[in-house]
């Protein structure tokens, strides 16, 4: 293992905090409220010493980007493999949701301020991101069950449904519901459940 010089640390150290305060401008003032002066104002740092570090405000907001999902990944993957596929998807959910409560910084980024990498159902997707984790933990309960899909009612849509579920629960937290009182935490398993259930139960075809 080589070990870092002093000068290497002090890189990755400027480096980190960069982006931890072009998050909390984004936060603050969305994407269009980052800009280099501002961020460098921050650090008390120079807007051209930032080019040390980056090349453009577009990839700083790449790279808090590509941080988020992977901590977002690896919530997802510490779901247990041995479970049935109806659990593991249930689990999977409920991973998704600590990942907003743990990380409310990143998951408002990610989803409020920035678009996906896909236009459409079309293209390939990255095998690195978390939304595949999810489509093979759906395309697990449909195989376990056997079911029979129409041609209308893609592998895609379904986890697109449930993810709209889990996203729609983590999005209420974070706002309208954030200071309402209640067991969320039995009420997203509970429902979770009931919808991993209806993958299991039901011969899914178009309307």
């Amino acid at each position: 293992m080589i070990k870092e010089t002093p000068r290497q640390r002090r890189y990755f150290k400027t480096k980190a905090t960069i982006l931890q305060a072009a998050q909390e401008i984004i936060t603050e003032k969305g994407l269009d409220g980052l800009s280099l002066r501002e961020l460098a104002r921050r650090i008390d740092y120079s807007p051209s010493g930032l080019y040390e570090y980056f090349n453009s405000k577009d990839e700083i907001v790449a790279a808090i980007r590509a941080e988020g999902l992977e901590l977002m990944r690896n919530y997802l993957k510490r779901v247990p493999a041995d479970l049935s596929p109806a659990e593991r998807l249930v689990q999977m959910g409920l991973a998704y949701l600590e990942f907003a409560q743990d990380h409310p910084e990143y998951f408002r980024l990610i989803f409020s301020h920035l678009t996906a990498s896909r236009s459409s159902f079309n293209q390939k997707i990255d095998e690195g991101s978390p939304y595949h984790l999810l489509l093979q933990a759906v395309r697990a309960v449909i195989e376990a069950e056997e079911l029979t899909l129409g041609e209308e009612y893609s592998l895609q849509e379904i986890a697109y449904s449930f993810w709209s579920l889990v996203h729609g629960m983590a999005m209420l937290r974070q706002t309208h519901l954030r200071h309402f009182q209640a067991d969320f935490e039995r009420i997203h398993r509970r429902t979770l459940r009931i919808f991993a259930e209806g993958l299991k139960n039901k011969q899914l075809s178009a309307a």
